[in-house]
Parts: C-alpha cells; sequence; structure tokens
C-alpha cells in the first residue's frame, strides 16, 4: 500500500469531494476513483458513499480514519526529520487562530518564518474558542493561538496579556461621574450585543464571574458583525483589544473593574513537527519582544 493513497482518503474525508481532493493533490478524477477502487480492493472494505453532492466516508473508513491520520502525521514527521539531516526544512503547518491574532499576529510571523523556512507551507484556519479545540481534538490542526482556558487539558505556551474593553458607539453619552470607565453593573442597563455561545469564552467567563446579567438584544458569531451593529447604534458590547484596535468608529473604554485574557498557543499532539517547533519558537521571540 503506498502511504500517498492513505494521504489522499484523508484529504477527501475533508473535503467530501473526489474532484476538489483531485485538484488540490495533482491527480485526475478519474485517477482518484482507480486509487480508491484499488484500495478498497487491498483493504477489503468500502471506503466512500456517494452523495447527491460529493462523497462521504464509510462506516468502516470512518472507524480507520484517525489511524489513517496517525500513520500520515508520523510520515510526515519522519521526511521532515530526514530533509534536517540533509539541512532542508519542508514540510506543512496548519495553525488555527482567532480572526484578531490572524489579522494582527499572523502576517508579521508568517512573513519573519518564510525568511528562514521557505520551503514550509503554511495553512491558516480562524476560528473561535470551541472550533480550535475541537480542531486541535481531530488534529485538523497542528496548534492554535487563542486564550488561554484553565479547563481545557491541552499543553499551552502563554505570550501576552490582553484587556478586554466595553465598546459603545461614537454618538454615546458617557455621564460624569463614570470617569471614563464602563460599571460592569451598567451593561444590564444598556442594549447589548452578544457573541453565540461558545464563540467568546472570555466574555462569557467575566460576566459569569461578576454576576453580570446583560440586557442581551442580538448574538452574532462575528466579531466584526457585532462591531458594526454597535456602530450603528443597536447596542454595546464587550471586546478584546486586538479586535477594536484599527476601529476608528466605536469608542472603547476601559471596565470599572480591570478584566484581561491571557492569548497563547495550545497544542494537543505529544510531538509537535520541527515545522511546528520552528514556528512556536518564532513566535515566543517575537512577541515576547512586544
Amino acid at each position: 500500500m503506498e502511504l500517498k493513497y492513505l494521504e489522499l482518503l484523508e484529504d477527501i474525508a475533508k473535503t467530501q469531494s473526489i474532484t476538489a481532493s483531485a485538484q488540490r493533490l495533482g491527480y485526475t478524477q478519474s485517477g482518484v476513483s482507480h486509487i480508491i477502487k484499488k484500495l478498497e480492493k487491498e483493504l477489503g472494505v468500502t471506503l466512500l458513499k456517494r452523495l447527491n453532492h460529493g462523497v462521504q466516508l464509510s462506516t468502516e473508513a470512518k472507524y480507520l480514519l484517525p489511524y489513517i491520520q496517525a500513520t500520515n502525521a508520523q510520515y510526515r514527521n519522519f521526511q521532515e526529520a530526514l530533509d534536517a539531516i540533509h539541512g532542508v526544512i519542508t514540510g506543512s503547518i496548519t495553525v488555527g487562530a482567532y480572526s484578531s491574532v490572524a489579522q494582527n499576529w499572523l502576517p508579521r510571523l508568517i512573513t519573519e518564518f518564510k525568511k528562514s523556512y521557505p520551503y514550509i507551507q503554511i495553512h491558516v484556519r480562524e476560528g473561535y474558542s470551541d472550533q480550535i479545540l475541537s480542531w486541535l481534538r481531530e488534529e485538523t490542526i497542528d496548534f492554535g493561538f487563542m486564550s488561554q482556558v484553565p479547563e481545557y487539558n491541552y499543553e499551552f505556551i502563554p505570550f501576552q496579556k490582553e484587556p478586554l474593553y466595553a465598546v459603545v458607539p461614537k454618538d454615546f453619552e458617557i455621564p460624569e461621574h463614570w470617569q471614563n470607565k464602563f460599571p460592569l453593573s451598567a451593561f444590564e442597563h444598556y442594549p447589548f450585543i452578544a457573541s453565540e455561545v461558545g464563540v467568546d469564552t472570555d466574555v462569557s467567563s467575566l460576566l459569569r464571574k461578576e454576576a453580570i446579567h446583560p440586557n442581551i438584544q442580538c448574538y452574532c458569531k462575528e466579531d466584526k458583525t457585532i462591531i458594526s451593529l454597535v456602530e450603528s447604534g443597536l447596542g454595546i458590547t464587550i471586546l478584546p483589544a486586538l479586535m477594536v484596535a484599527k476601529e476608528t468608529n466605536i469608542i472603547k473604554m476601559e471596565l470599572s473593574k480591570p478584566y484581561e485574557r491571557t492569548l497563547g498557543i495550545y497544542y494537543a499532539k505529544p510531538h509537535l513537527s520541527l515545522a511546528s517547533q520552528a514556528f512556536i519558537k518564532l513566535a515566543e521571540e517575537v512577541l515576547h519582544q512586544k
């Protein structure tokens, strides 16, 4: 059995499309179909089910998928170790990240990383807390940039503290006795734009810890949408500093009781690839300078 066939099957599990995986990995569609038939004959099981739109793994293939992923990961690590012996580090990294981190940190990190490792491919998946943790469990990312949550049982490398701010429209009338700091209790009296459950665990943790029950008028998944609704005067919210760093059409206010989250990297694999280790080392050097 050729390992590249297992890589193809793993990719089909992600794309759920023979056509898409053929294009991504440089096969023809008929070539992929031939490989799948060959694998099915060799393994003695049906691997794919055809749907009206695309394909999905069979029950047997889903059972085998974790072993296929582990085999492919070990082989990639072997290839990278061999390349390192010969003085050429190659491979690929898949990074999960909050959108705010992807926009503010990753451009600089990837630029610096490519100077030393031009042959390593980098894939970025933007998501929120629950998504990134799910990707780590599924091993579809190598590591994730996100905030620290004590109950998450993964390795965590802290980088920076990031404050949370109250975010209000530009025409918001700030009472003088607030002294430009937003009282936490006031979130119960103004219309509040909230993140969906599992999207921003830091804000929900703050509200829960302080026993604040905000006057929620709308739930959103995307931070950009929340900011747009605040700009339109539909409510106020709480957002992390990176998310509002470049916004000019809103007012960000310190909270009356300061609250911050710790940003860093979570990883779940017992042995990070050489490429992942190199990227994380660079991130520690660059981000700790700030």
